[in-house]
């Protein structure tokens, strides 16, 4: 996950390799809108899993469970609303108390 810019909007571009899930999460405050540039990902929304391929365009609303996977990779934009670090609330709470559990690129050269 490469975070472009966190103001009063957001952007990410999110990496996933071939085979990798992201566990079910929701978020209290932030609205998400997810744009796929490359691969395939199988997006749950609530339980109900809709596949998303290159143009695919879906918004997340605040309160909406939602985990993805891919079977082949998948790089998106995640556009949204302020991510701020206590909105995310994984339905496993094991899961967010692994404090390695992402990898974050916070410097790039341009």
């Amino acid at each position: 996950m490469v975070t472009v810019v966190n103001r009063g909007y957001c952007k990410k571009l999110i990496v996933v390799l071939p085979g990798q899930s992201h566990p079910e999460q929701y978020h209290a405050r932030k609205e998400e809108t997810f744009h796929m540039l490359h691969g395939d990902l199988v997006l749950r929304l609530d339980g109900e899993d809709q596949v998303c391929r290159r143009g695919s365009v879906v918004t997340i609303t605040p309160g909406t469970r939602h985990a993805f996977e891919s079977r082949t990779g998948a790089v998106f934009e995640e556009i949204s609303s302020t991510h701020a670090i206590d909105d995310s609330f994984y339905t496993d709470p094991a899961i967010g108390q692994n404090p390695d559990r992402k990898t974050f690129l916070r410097y790039w050269l341009a």
